[in-house]
C-alpha cells in the first residue's frame, strides 16, 4: 500500500509540472497557409515537435503507472467489498431471532393471502417449500412447527 501511495504522490508532484500551457506555435501563420518555412522556422518547429513527443511519451508512461495503481486499488476495493458482503449476513438480526419467533413469522408468511406481494408463491404449500429452501436452520424450524403443517393438504 505504501508503494501505491508513493506512486500517487510522485504522480501528483509531476502533474503540477505538466500543468504548464501547451507549446505555442513559433510561426502560426504557417498553419493556415501553404508557405514554405524558413530554415530557422523549420528547425524551431522540429525542436518543438521533438520536445512535445518526449513529453507525450513521458505522459504515456505516467498514465500507465497511474493506471496500474488504479487497477490495484480497484482489486483491493473489490476484495474488501466481497469481504463485507459475505460477513454482513453473519451478524444480521435475523440470525439472532429465537426459533419460536421465526416459527411465528413463518406461520404468518404461509397463511398470507396476498397475490400482489408474491404471486409466484401463491398458495401455502409453495410458500412452505420456499421457506424450507432458504437455509438449514429455517428448514429445521419449519419442519418442527406444527402451525405450518396445518395448511398442507395431502394430494389424493
Amino acid at each position: 500500500m505504501q508503494c501505491v501511495f508513493l506512486v500517487l504522490m510522485r504522480y501528483l508532484l509531476s502533474f503540477t509540472l505538466h500543468q504548464r500551457k501547451l507549446p505555442a506555435s513559433p510561426c502560426p501563420e504557417l498553419l493556415i497557409t501553404n508557405s514554405v518555412p524558413s530554415d530557422f522556422q523549420a528547425n524551431e518547429i522540429h525542436k518543438l515537435i521533438l520536445d512535445t513527443d518526449a513529453e507525450l511519451s513521458a505522459l504515456g508512461d505516467e498514465i500507465t503507472q497511474v493506471q496500474c495503481v488504479l487497477d490495484r486499488l480497484e482489486l483491493r476495493r473489490a476484495g474488501l467489498s466481497d469481504f463485507v458482503k459475505s460477513h454482513r449476513p453473519v451478524v444480521s438480526v435475523v440470525r439472532r431471532l429465537p426459533t419460536d419467533i421465526l416459527g411465528e413469522i413463518f406461520s404468518h408468511f404461509v397463511e398470507a393471502n396476498d397475490q400482489d406481494y408474491m404471486p409466484s408463491l401463491a398458495g401455502s404449500p409453495r410458500r412452505l417449500r420456499h421457506l424450507v429452501g432458504v437455509c438449514d436452520r429455517w428448514r429445521k424450524i419449519a419442519l418442527a412447527s406444527p402451525l405450518l403443517w396445518r395448511h398442507v393438504v395431502p394430494e389424493r
